[in-house]
């Protein structure tokens, strides 16, 4: 499935995510009309999962916006947790999807509707498909990019409107050769992965709003960028955490004593810019400096 290309206006955050905002309201338009128009109920209730996916992009474009502001008196740090917090957002929406898509499952497995689709309706069910996978894939390279939270969550939430239409396409099938109930059994297994995926991004935004270090494997480049300068002969008291798209990090480095305040501050600034350029760039570093005795702790 091809991805926007690396000179698409569409590969900032707000780029990604206007786009999604665009072919939502088409969609939602298409389904909820033809749903109502042929009489299927299936169509109608993903067209309602189309338009859960217009509050979610309007959630995430307002969080992208406001974690974009800078540093000010009440939030010093900046706004970047703003943006964690659109994405535990969508993770709810989610979350409420599923047991959506549940419910009307269970009611067709029990009343055992068929679901009337024509050919009309199949091909919408498709190009839906088609389109929030396509959608789903370029979001979620951009926010993999970005390391946002806010866009991989809504990058989920175009998957489970992709996702949402397949039942829809199973179930027109498999009424043509009597199997009724395969829509039904296909829809909870559906909203199943979609709750999985809500549980993931929920789970990390919690994390990180809880003031979570930062995951092994860039923890790991961060000590390798403390012992990779010269003049740091230990550290200690290293502290990492994520705000949206920016990572902090303080930590204590001990330096030999005999040297001059000038020379122990610039080993803490080369300290500094390794950890930052280890972190893609997108980092505020704060390095103490000690001088090194036989009494302090080594990491």
């Amino acid at each position: 499935m091809a991805t926007p290309s690396k000179s698409s206006s569409f590969e900032t955050a707000e780029g990604i995510t206007l786009l999604g905002l665009g072919m939502n309201v088409g969609l939602v338009g298409l389904k909820v009309g033809l749903g109502l128009a042929l009489g299927s109920t299936a169509l109608f209730a993903d067209g309602i999962h189309s338009l859960s996916d217009l509050a979610t992009d309007l959630i995430t474009l307002g969080g992208l916006r406001v974690a974009k502001k800078p540093p000010d008196e009440s939030h010093a740090y900046g706004h970047g947790k703003f943006e964690t917090l659109a994405g535990a957002c969508v993770a709810l929406a989610l979350l409420g999807v599923g047991i959506f898509i549940v419910w009307e499952a269970i009611k067709v497995l029990r009343e055992g509707r068929a679901l009337r689709l024509g050919w009309a309706v199949a091909l919408a069910a498709a190009l839906s498909l088609l389109l929030k996978e396509w959608l789903y894939r370029a979001t979620l390279r951009v926010g993999k990019e970005l390391r946002s939270a806010a866009l991989l969550a809504n990058a989920w939430h175009h998957r489970s409107d992709a996702l949402s239409s397949v039942p829809v396409l199973i179930g027109g099938i498999c009424v043509s050769f009597g199997l009724a109930k395969v829509d039904g059994i296909a829809a909870i297994l559906v909203a199943g992965l979609i709750g999985w995926a809500a549980y993931d991004i929920l789970r990390r935004a919690v994390h990180e709003l809880s003031e979570g270090a930062l995951p092994p494997r860039d923890r790991a480049k961060v000590v390798s960028a403390i012992e990779g300068v010269d003049g740091v002969q230990s550290w200690h008291k290293l502290r990492t955490r994520y705000s949206g798209q920016d990572a902090f990090v303080d930590v204590h480095i001990q330096v030999d004593p005999g040297l001059s305040v000038a020379e122990s501050h610039a080993i803490a600034s080369r300290v500094e810019k390794a950890v930052r350029e280890a972190l893609g760039g997108r980092a505020s570093v704060v390095v103490h400096v000690e001088p090194s005795t036989d009494q302090e702790d080594s990491p």
